[in-house]
């Protein structure tokens, strides 16, 4: 025989149920996740693919460190970088991005990355301050 519990349809939660509730929302509010492991996947995929592009037709993979630092500044900048993951290769805290998963301080350096919520954009390999789509055809 199972103990099956009495649903009461009119109970009132409890004052000690009330804070219960109230302190875990307010705990996931502020949580930041991290998207979905296929999503980060695929993210990796696209920045490398896209480097291997810009690798193959002769154009610059690798940004300047000025371009960088511009960039990572930006980053720390952001509410959505949390900056208390482990780098697996490096074994230190890096910021990661909520928004695409990656290591920020990493993905900053690659020419053709940009940042998933558009405040700063890849470079298209010309020697100019354009905005060109061009490195995106074929």
């Amino acid at each position: 025989m199972k103990f099956r519990p009495k649903v009461f349809k009119n109970r009132e939660a409890t004052e000690k149920e009330l804070k219960c509730i109230e302190e875990t929302e307010e705990m996931l509010e502020g949580e930041q996740q991290l998207p979905p492991a296929s999503q980060m996947i695929r993210n990796l995929a696209v920045d490398h693919w896209r480097s291997l592009k810009s690798w193959l037709k002769g154009s610059q993979v690798i940004t300047t460190q000025k371009e960088a630092e511009r960039r990572w500044n930006i980053c720390l900048k952001c509410p959505n970088l949390k900056y208390d993951e482990t780098n697996p290769d490096t074994n230190k805290k890096d910021g990661r991005c909520t928004h695409c998963g990656c290591f920020m301080n990493v993905k900053v350096h690659y020419a053709v990355s940009e940042c998933p919520i558009n405040k700063w954009k890849k470079d298209c390999g010309h020697q100019c301050d354009c905005t060109c789509d061009g490195c995106d055809e074929d």
